[in-house]
């Protein structure tokens, strides 16, 4: 189990508004706490039971309104942030399809470079061993090799590459009311004009780059009619020369010269295998040397090794269970499991099953 310097690791978990599909996974996840977690729908309720058993209480990131942190503060209860992991699982979290992995954050979250976070806090301030930096390396090398992204959803690519000879730069689109994009910062487009991110940043790439192919990708959620963000076909076309729906994200990384982004975790992917990435917002893996970034933050001043970023964003960070029993384990334990996962295809008939569900849902408003 990964060690956090946060104070909920010797405390009783209360978890508030978490959906039933990622219950298994945290009950996993926290099994080393003392008691087991226990599920509130209620705020109310949960504050309460967290006051009175000493209890931190867990809770998706945007779900908490400024008023119950505010009362949280008020009554001495800890908040521990809950988003998705990095390498999440086979499938999409808005189509109800269980964690693998799971981020758990005392201080604040990732995504948010308002403040600091846990993440922020150890890439700042952690010495990283040379056995920790090895175990980084070699935990990229199994990512890569593996050929395990966040979701795991799209379909191979059949081509060699795209018939073009110019420079190619993929632009991986983004859900634009997202947290990651409405608390991102960016000095080079304006996030706060109301326009969709998507279109301000293939604007902002056609216009930097006039010459070049770009490829741009919607965000799978979006694709799937899950969340906002779709840019239409004309849009697209005026920046854009090819559209990729469908095909695998890490096919698309491979197949260009370089990634840019707002905030997206492809950047991420993309600095794993080696590519140019130019990032236009303030990513967790901006600001260390391993980007290139058009914003900075002022607090993020080391310089790190992509193999120590990896070992501490992805191996210290998150919390990881094996997904086909939602066990707690190590990480290269789960992305092992992931990708034994995606090439089952019974659960591929069974994901695309939730997947529909999910769409009926979300175009009903529940």
């Amino acid at each position: 189990m990964a060690a956090h310097p946060v104070q909920w690791q010797d405390r009783p978990a209360v978890i508030y508004g978490v959906g039933f599909w990622n219950r298994g996974s945290i009950c996993g996840m926290l099994a080393h706490l003392p008691g087991k977690p226990r599920f509130f729908w209620s705020f109310a309720r949960a504050v309460k039971a967290a006051k009175a058993s000493g209890a931190s209480l867990f809770a998706w990131t945007t779900r908490l309104s400024d008023e119950q942190r505010a009362t949280c503060e008020a009554m001495s209860v800890p908040i521990v942030n809950v988003e998705d992991g990095f390498i999440r699982s086979v499938g999409l979290g808005a189509a109800f399809v269980p964690a693998a992995s799971l981020i758990m954050d005392g201080t604040g979250i990732y995504y948010d470079p308002s403040r600091p976070s846990d993440l922020e806090l150890m890439l700042e301030q952690a010495e990283v061993t040379d056995e920790e930096r090895a175990r980084g390396a070699a935990f990229r090398q199994q990512v890569v090799a593996l050929r395990v992204s966040k979701y795991n959803v799209g379909a191979p690519s059949e081509r060699a590459g795209f018939d073009t000879d110019r420079q190619t730069i993929l632009v991986p689109g983004q859900v634009s009311d997202d947290a990651s994009i409405r608390k991102s910062r960016s000095d080079s487009l304006d996030l706060a004009s109301g326009e969709n991110p998507n279109l301000l940043l293939l604007k902002q790439v056609r216009k930097a780059n006039p010459d070049a192919f770009i490829i741009f990708k919607p965000h799978p959620d979006v694709a799937n009619g899950l969340r906002l963000g779709a840019l239409s076909g004309e849009q697209t076309a005026l920046y854009a020369d090819a559209v990729e729906v469908d095909t695998d994200i890490i096919d698309l990384i491979e197949q260009c010269d370089s990634v840019e982004t707002i905030s997206s975790l492809s950047g991420f992917e993309a600095l794993l295998r080696g590519k140019r990435v130019v990032v236009h917002g303030l990513p967790f893996y901006a600001g260390w040397g391993v980007s290139e970034d058009t914003t900075r933050c002022p607090r993020r001043n080391r310089v790190r090794t992509l193999d120590e970023l990896v070992f501490l964003a992805m191996i210290r960070y998150p919390q990881y269970v094996d997904p086909s029993n939602l066990k707690s384990c190590e990480a290269e334990s789960a992305i092992s499991g992931i990708y034994r996962l995606r090439n089952n295809k019974t659960q591929s008939c069974r994901d695309r099953a939730m997947l529909y569900l999910a769409r009926i849902a979300f175009r009903l408003g529940l």
